[in-house]
């Protein structure tokens, strides 16, 4: 190689622009999209069934969504966990509520009151003997873009 192609710092030409080239080459659109807030559901005891999961804003029935739900779906289980990657939502408080359907059918099923099934909330509230209040339950959407919930199963 001639002393021409070398540059004063001693890298050859070639280098310094495929060094500048990788530098600048990353997509403009990935500096405007924000990352979709999910949420990662963790301690499921099996794969078997399905992830129900409802997102709830603030004055809509929560923990049971029915139809006023913000959010709602089912989610499949892989390893123990699962993943569920919200849509867009206004931002604002909402609180989550997630069942493991391991019969998919498409309830959380109880036995006297309690529940069959695991479950678990947003912020993983403390265990009562009810569902936690929103207030316990509530993220705020989308700053919160990476929450865990733990699964909780009482039989």
């Amino acid at each position: 190689m001639s002393q021409s192609s070398r540059r004063e710092n001693g890298l050859p030409r070639r280098v310094s622009v495929t060094v500048l080239l990788a530098l600048f080459a990353v997509p403009a659109t990935s500096a405007q999209q924000p990352a979709s807030p999910y949420v990662q559901i963790v301690g499921l005891r099996s794969d078997r069934g399905l992830l129900q999961y409802c997102v709830a804003a603030r004055g809509k029935a929560f923990p049971n969504c029915g139809s006023s739900g913000a959010a709602m779906g089912a989610v499949s289980i892989s390893g123990g966990t699962a993943r569920i990657v919200l849509p867009a939502l206004p931002s604002g408080d909402y609180a989550i509520a997630v069942f493991h359907d391991a019969n998919r059918n498409k309830r959380l099923d109880t036995f006297a009151g309690i529940p069959r099934e695991g479950y678990g909330f947003s912020r993983n509230p403390a265990f009562r003997p009810r569902a936690p209040r929103f207030e316990e339950a509530a993220i705020n959407l989308p700053q919160s873009t990476n929450t865990e919930i733990t699964i909780r199963y009482l039989f």
